[in-house]
């Protein structure tokens, strides 16, 4: 008599087929955690991005509170430099100078004579002929000014230089008629030598003709302020 058997690839079947499941159960298991990983870091990139931004507005709206600061502080700053009386300018490459209203409008324009830019050595003593530029302020005013005259005066024209309270220090003529100090011994002064104006030969003073001498020493005064470039 025949006995029935049990095909052995059912067994087979049996053990497979829930190890598929497990496995596929697994794949979606791990699929979730990269899911979820992937979603956390995205979640922490947007919450950065976030922080990022509002740091970022917060630092622009510093950056602009410190620009109206600062525009302030140079305006500020810029109205010290500003003149509120009469000034005047001297362009030292032209050899011309400008007087002005505080306004900025013109008053006078004319030539003048500036530092001759040289340099003369006696010894161990070095003198440097050139007109200082920047800003500077009318000091004192003289009329009839006397120029005591400097070693340096007697050596240029090879004379011998005489005691510190000679009498031969003093010269009553060469400055004109009239003299603006600058400090640090330039002024802006007359001259005997009207035909070489807007020539440069000065020692570093501003030399102007009489006439025009005359209406800037009337209309500048002291703590007028002389823009030299």
């Amino acid at each position: 008599m025949d006995v029935y058997k049990k095909p052995e690839g059912r067994k087979v079947y049996i053990w497979i087929i829930p190890l598929i499941l497990l496995f596929l159960v697994l794949i979606i298991i791990y699929d979730a955690i990269e899911v979820q990983e992937i979603f956390l870091k995205a979640k922490s990139v947007v919450s950065d991005l976030r922080i990022r931004t509002a740091n970022s507005e917060d630092e622009i709206g510093q950056l602009e509170l410190r620009s109206k600061n600062n525009i302030v502080s140079l305006e500020n700053k810029l109205k010290t430099f500003m003149p509120t009386k009469p000034y005047i300018v001297i362009n030292t490459t032209d050899n011309r100078f400008s007087l002005r209203k505080p306004n900025g409008d013109t008053i006078r324009t004319g030539l003048c004579s500036t530092g001759k830019d040289n340099i003369m050595i006696k010894g161990t003593k070095r003198w440097v002929f050139k007109t200082p530029k920047g800003l500077f302020t009318i000091l004192n005013k003289r009329t009839s000014p006397v120029w005591t005259k400097p070693d340096w005066a007697f050596i240029e024209e090879g004379l011998p230089v005489p005691s510190a309270r000679s009498s031969k220090r003093y010269d009553t003529s060469t400055l004109g008629d009239y003299a603006l100090g600058l400090g640090n011994g330039y002024f802006i002064h007359g001259t005997l030598y009207q035909r070489r104006l807007g020539l440069p030969e000065t020692h570093g003073c501003i030399r102007i003709g009489d006439t025009d001498l005359e209406v800037i020493y009337n209309t500048l005064c002291v703590e007028s302020k002389v823009f030299i470039y």
